[in-house]
């Protein structure tokens, strides 16, 4: 029995035994055949124990075979003149077995030294690395007091009606002899008026508006502010200027004159012009090599120099003439088309009553800088000078960590008071820096606030609104108001900028030096304007994305711990802060050569933070696409992390607190009331949005940032994507809570580790929480919040933000419609109206004393809807036909006609209307569905149509506590 159990057993096994004998000889025929070109592969010696004698046999025949004739047996056939070519070098590697080796070993052996050399020239010699630009010292040392004032007399709009007859000059920006220009395309913008710059290395010139002035060509400034002149020494008018180097190889001598409304000569200067420019490039490789290993080469460029003129009065005109000695006669004027004709024509548009003269071809070529007149005073302006520090994408926990940032958390322990809790009320640049600037929020101050390039209207529509701004705000107290770094978009040097009141600007903005190109700017501005009270704004960009700080200040061996992901963009971020820090040293360096280190306030501060690492968000934007730092660490919400950002105040003298730290909510809008009061201003407008809380640190004052601050209970934010408030107020007093609306869909790309594929989605969610912590300066997302809570939640921000109240009424339905809405009003000046309604309803207004009655009548198609701006109106009354369905919610429940105003006026649903989707699917059109929505006019709300982003969107969300 048991022998017959064998047999089955073997003749089952028996396709098993063949199979593996079958894989056997397959391998075995593999490994035999590599073995004969010299290859042994893993059971050679095994497969020739199990192979049968004949296949071995015919295998030690080929082996016999290749070991007598030398050649391989794979090569017996084919023609004659490969295996000619193949018999030669086998015997050429056969008899040199042994050079051949050393010769490979000295290769690998000498790459694995060199390449990291070549690495190391790569990044220093091609790679610009910014520390590489050398630090100049100072010599010059400035007055710690200064009786100077400053006033700009002739920069803003310097002519006249009887000027406009003076062409305007301007000269070919592609043949401009090397020097970069950027011609002014403005309103009103005065003749000649350029931006230009030389080269991108530090060197004593800061001149970056000027008028050119050529032999063909005179230019006219008509002095137009009036001021009063308070005199104890006398005036000095200060012009800088450069002469533009030669157009060709023969050199000319060049005279300028300039007269005043007499014709009286009051300057004059005879200049021999330099060899043209060649026009560099930052990012090429021969001047990163030159600049890089021989640091101190700098840029020929045209002649630097400076008119002082003593007068006792302004000229109330000057008259800038410019003659080439060289020649026997001046040129006439003429005007060629080598010009942009679209530059032209702008010019053109701006100045109609103009015609543009050529300067390209000219030999003597001035750039006159701003013209200033400079007078000792009687009493000159309160502070000697203010340095304001803007480090672009620095956030707080970030600059407060002094392992990073040691330099810097050094000069707030010993020297300044650190406001733990600052906030910006923007989370991009722009959005940021002119509620700073101006202490109102973006949304007041319209849609320049959210561009990068605005239009001719845009900037119209801010300039109308004659906001104060900072700026201007120190120019009328006296100081002397410079800006250097990334300025194009607060300039108007660039197309697309916005003038936002600055004296003169530098603006400095080539990545691969910007640091310490900005520090040197910094020490050259104050030698030439430093001897007056000044006010000195500074936008480095260095910790902004992307991340490239020099290798020395990145942590390699957390770098390399996990070398993809968010951890290295994380490390890339902490090198960019630990650079700014080292270079934090060089600028107060250059306060002390000057010698008024102990004479200036410095305030450190940043416009908002980056993400890094908040969840969801690095799931959906920042891991693959945005490694190194790019737009997707900001402008995507309003957690801490991008709108907590630091501020450190150090003032000169009258200053107490000093190490102390504040823990009291401040933000970017307090900055303009709070410097305005510091640097000796009193009138400042009393609708600004920020608190003075300069009190608080003067030393002849007992107020504290208490005493100032308590009144305040939010701080409001503004965002492309969101806006919303943190709010401290009423129940939230000991569990402040930060409020967040998504105004627009994040189209974003979806990455989960149980999804192996990416997928782009709409991603949107209307309303976010957190609660924040002012003591442990932590943020956590809160799934949801009390019905109360958020009912108080709503209404703060619904009363904190600059928006207008809106409420409309959307018609889901065709057919007639009636309604009668009342309104009661408590100010007269800011009354609703009606703001929008379709061609077939009429409408009525009653007036009374304290109230106002709408009473509509018509026929309504679907999606029209009628708005009403509610000013500051509350909602009476609303009465609608008995089968009209009213809907408020984003649920698309009905609600009832006596819940309905209470639950409009006390914001019981978000501000957010049903998906067109809800609607179609729970109600007909005999519902004859209204669909009420109360919110901001300009806050754009756009609806997402369906269920959703899909089964892994929803996953997540639920998971971080978005979703139920």
């Amino acid at each position: 029995m048991k022998k017959l159990k064998r047999q089955y057993i073997r003749i089952i096994l028996r396709p098993l035994k063949a199979l593996r004998l079958s894989l056997t000889y397959f391998y075995g025929r593999i490994a035999l055949s590599f073995a004969l070109r010299g290859i042994k592969v893993p059971g050679l010696d095994k497969i020739k124990k199990r192979m049968p004698q004949s296949a071995l046999g015919a295998y030690e025949r080929r082996v016999l075979i290749y070991e007598i004739k030398g050649e391989r047996y794979s090569f017996r056939k084919g023609p004659l003149w490969l295996r000619i070519v193949y018999e030669t070098l086998s015997y050429f590697l056969s008899r040199n077995r042994f050079w051949i080796l050393i010769l490979l070993k000295t290769t690998v052996a000498f790459l694995i030294i060199a390449i990291p050399i070549l690495i190391f020239i790569l990044i220093r010699g091609v790679l610009p690395v910014p520390e590489r630009v050398p630090y100049v010292s100072i010599n010059t040392k400035l007055n710690e007091t200064s009786q100077i004032r400053t006033d700009w007399l002739y920069t803003e709009a310097p002519f006249n009606d009887e000027d406009l007859k003076t062409p305007f000059n301007y000269i070919d920006p592609d043949n401009a002899r090397g020097v970069v220009i950027t011609p002014v395309i403005e309103p009103g913008a005065p003749a000649g008026l350029i931006h230009f710059g030389i080269g991108y290395y530090p060197m004593k010139l800061n001149l970056l508006r000027g008028f050119l002035v050529s032999n063909q060509a005179p230019l006219v400034v008509t002095r137009k502010r009036n001021i009063k002149i308070e005199v104890e020494d006398g005036n000095k008018i200060r012009i800088q200027y450069y002469l533009f180097p030669q157009k060709n190889k023969a050199q000319a001598q060049c005279k300028i004159q300039i007269k005043d409304q007499n014709g009286n000569i009051i300057a004059s200067t005879i200049e021999t012009t330099t060899t043209q420019l060649k026009t560099r490039v930052a990012n090429s490789i021969s001047a990163a090599w030159n600049e890089r290993f021989l640091p101190n080469t700098i840029p020929n460029y045209g002649k630097i120099g400076e008119f002082i003129i003593n007068v006792k009065t302004p000229p109330q005109k000057l008259v800038a003439h410019v003659s080439n000695l060289s020649e026997e006669q001046e040129k006439e004027i003429t005007s060629n088309n080598s010009f942009s004709e679209n530059i032209l024509k702008q010019f053109n548009i701006n100045q109609p009553q103009k015609t543009g003269v050529d300067l390209t071809n000219d030999s003597c070529i001035f750039a006159l800088g701003d013209f200033s007149l400079e007078r000792t005073v009687v009493s000159p302006p309160k502070r000697r000078g203010i340095i304001f520090i803007l480090i672009d994408t620095l956030r707080a926990e970030t600059a407060y960590d002094s392992k990073l940032m040691p330099n810097l958390n050094d000069f707030a322990k010993t020297q300044s008071i650190k406001f733990l809790e600052h906030r910006a009320q923007g989370n991009m640049t722009v959005p940021s820096i002119l509620p700073l600037m101006t202490s109102h929020y973006s949304r007041e101050i319209g849609s320049v606030a959210f561009t990068y390039a605005a239009d001719q209207k845009m900037k119209k529509n801010f300039y109308d609104k004659k906001y104060p701004m900072l700026a201007t705000s120190m120019q009328n107290l006296g100081y002397r108001v410079g800006a250097i770094g990334w300025l194009s978009l607060f300039t108007e040097a660039m197309e697309g900028g916005v003038d936002l009141g600055f004296h003169n600007a530098i603006v400095s903005e080539t990545p691969e030096y910007e640091a310490r190109q900005i520090t040197e700017q910094m020490g050259t501005w104050l030698e030439n304007y430093g001897d007056a009270p000044f006010f000195l704004y500074l936008h480095y960009n260095t910790t902004h994305g992307p991340y490239k700080p020099p290798l020395e200040d990145i942590d390699l061996k957390k770098f390399l711990s996990k070398p993809f992901g968010l951890n290295q963009k994380r490390q890339l971020y902490n090198g960019a802060a630990r650079y700014w820090d080292t270079e934090f040293v060089y600028i107060v360096q250059k306060l002390k050569d000057l010698g008024i280190y102990d004479q200036v306030d410095i305030i450190v501060t940043s416009d908002h933070g980056a993400q890094l690492d908040r969840q969801p968000w690095n799931y959906f934007q920042g891991v693959p696409q945005n490694i190194d730092g790019g737009y997707a660490d900001k402008g995507n919400s309003l957690f801490d992390e991008e709108v907590r950002v630091p501020l450190i105040i150090k003032l000169a003298d009258n200053f107490k607190g000093i190490g102390e730290t504040v823990s009291i909510p401040t933000a970017h809008v307090d900055m303009l009331p709070t410097l305005h009061s510091l640097a000796g201003g009193s009138d400042i407008s009393k609708q600004l949005r920020g608190f003075d809380f300069s009190h608080a640190i003067q030393m002849n004052s007992k107020l504290t940032f208490q005493d100032i601050l308590q009144e305040r209970k939010s701080i409001y934010f503004d965002g492309h994507k969101y806006a919303g408030i943190l709010y401290w107020g009423g129940e939230f007093k000991d569990k402040p809570m930060k409020y967040m609306r998504q105004l627009t869909p994040d189209r974003v790309k979806l990455y989960l580790t149980h999804n192996p594929w990416s997928q782009v989605i709409n991603w949107y969610q209307p309303e976010i929480f957190s609660s924040v912590n002012f003591n442990t300066h932590t943020e956590d997302i809160l799934a949801n919040v009390q019905n109360n809570k958020l009912k108080e939640l709503r209404s703060a921000y619904y009363q904190n933000s600059p928006s207008d109240k809106v409420i409309r009424f959307i018609a889901k339905y065709n057919g007639h419609f009636t309604m009668s809405l009342k309104l009661k009003h408590k100010e007269k000046n800011n009354l609703a109206k009606i703001s929008l309604i379709p061609e077939g309803v009429k409408y009525t207004e009653k007036k009374m004393s304290d109230t106002v009655q709408y009473d509509f009548n018509g026929k309504i198609n679907p999606d029209e809807s009628i708005w009403i701006n509610l000013g500051d109106s509350t909602i009476e009354d609303i009465k609608l036909k008995e089968n009209v369905t009213p809907v408020i919610c984003p649920n698309g429940n009905k609600i009832a006609a006596e819940y309905l105003v209470d639950s409009l006026q006390n914001n019981i649903c978000s501000f957010f209307a049903p998906p067109d989707g809800i609607i179609e699917r729970n109600y007909s059109i005999e519902d004859q569905v209204i669909v009420i929505q109360k919110s901001l006019s300009n806050e754009q709300v756009e609806q997402i149509e369906g269920t959703g982003g899909g089964a892994a969107l929803q996953n997540a969300l639920r998971e971080w506590g978005y979703a139920k």
